[in-house]
């Protein structure tokens, strides 16, 4: 086992832009033995280690530079999630307090420990089994300097602990953790279900449904898209089922199938880029069809462009106005996000010809 305190009170140090001076002074002791731990000439006390874990926000394994044996934390841990997986939780729960007793400040063990307190609090609606649970979060988070999930993160361990409190009923403490973390609208569903189901406030309940379907619109839009240009990529045929699925959700969204939405803007793309997939795949018939149907739907979309919510279900009373860096007209979008993007094969120059031939009519 290798310590590296006296590099790591250096480094940390220098991190905080703290002199050995300043150090030294604010955990009361003299320069001399600041000098002494950052030369390995000497260790603090164990309270001295403490406090210096505490004024640099790290755990006092982390200061000394301890790493447990990684592979009998790991075997710990997939014990652990066998046990739950066949939902042996009495003994789950044994091993996750053996473990905890062994290695308490070892982030890894920590969260899977919350993790399994969580399963039982989901299971049984366990209140001490959500405390449990959102005591080693809390603890994690604490020891997030470990971490090496790039997933896992403050937001997202707060959000489990907001979870916990939702299911055991402590409604108004869960809400107030979502929306303190509603990056982006990551949380609204939630926040809408807890206010809707929960608290029965329909009104409350409407506002962060409707954001949270805004932000599944783009998403899928671009989950999709991205999926069939990388299906294309790769000669798979599935580049054309998942536009047609595409394309069927974008109108599935439409209020009334006979109006222009701003919706329709991203339908005349995917129908753009469905044409040189079936091209590409020698469907010519169909792929002339929907070259056409994405000029005819570019065009009216450009005569009188939509970016308001209105025709859009569960959204239409959203206020203000949608963009998108697709192009500042549908026609542009096709261009930039389809012919400017796909290769350039005789496939995709058949129908980027054909598509030429109905621009230069207009």
């Amino acid at each position: 086992m290798q310590i590296k305190l006296s590099e790591n009170i250096r480094n940390l140090r220098k991190e905080h832009s703290l002199t050995q001076e300043q150090l030294a002074e604010a955990v009361g002791v003299s320069v001399g033995a600041v000098y002494k731990w950052e030369a390995g000439l000497s260790m603090p006390e164990i309270k001295l280690l403490m406090e210096i874990a505490d004024l640099f926000a790290v755990s006092v394994d982390a200061l000394l530079g301890y790493v447990p044996q990684s592979g009998n934390i790991q075997d710990r841990i997939d014990t652990i999630h066998c046990l739950l997986a066949t939902k042996d939780f009495e003994r789950a729960f044994a091993e996750v307090e053996k473990a905890l007793k062994k290695y308490p400040n070892n982030f890894a063990l920590t969260y899977s420990g919350a993790m399994a307190y969580m399963v039982k609090t989901l299971e049984n609606l366990d209140t001490d089994a959500m405390e449990k649970s959102n005591q080693l979060f809390q603890k994690a988070i604490s020891l997030l300097d470990q971490n090496m999930d790039e997933t896992i993160n403050e937001i997202t361990i707060s959000n489990y602990m907001a979870t916990n409190y939702m299911v055991t009923g402590n409604l108004e403490r869960s809400i107030e953790i979502l929306k303190k973390n509603n990056v982006s609208n990551s949380n609204s569903s939630l926040i809408g279900i807890v206010y809707a189901m929960g608290l029965q406030n329909p009104d409350e309940a409407l506002i962060y449904a409707k954001q949270s379907m805004v932000e599944v619109l783009n998403q899928t839009f671009r989950a999709a898209y991205a999926a069939s240009f990388a299906y294309a990529l790769k000669n798979n045929k599935e580049c054309i089922s998942t536009l047609e699925w595409l394309i069927g959700f974008l109108d599935s969204m439409k209020t009334d199938p006979d109006s222009l939405t701003h919706l329709d803007k991203f339908k005349a793309t995917s129908l753009a880029l469905l044409a040189v997939c079936e091209e590409k795949f020698g469907h010519s018939d169909k792929a002339k069809k929907h070259i056409h149907k994405a000029y005819e739907l570019a065009i009216a979309f450009d005569k009188a462009p939509s970016y308001s919510s209105q025709g859009i279900r569960f959204i239409e009373s959203f206020p203000g106005s949608s963009v998108d860096s697709f192009g500042k007209t549908a026609c542009e979008a096709i261009e930039k996000n389809v012919f400017e993007r796909v290769p350039k094969t005789k496939a995709s120059r058949k129908i980027r010809k054909l598509w030429d031939e109905m621009y230069q009519k207009e």
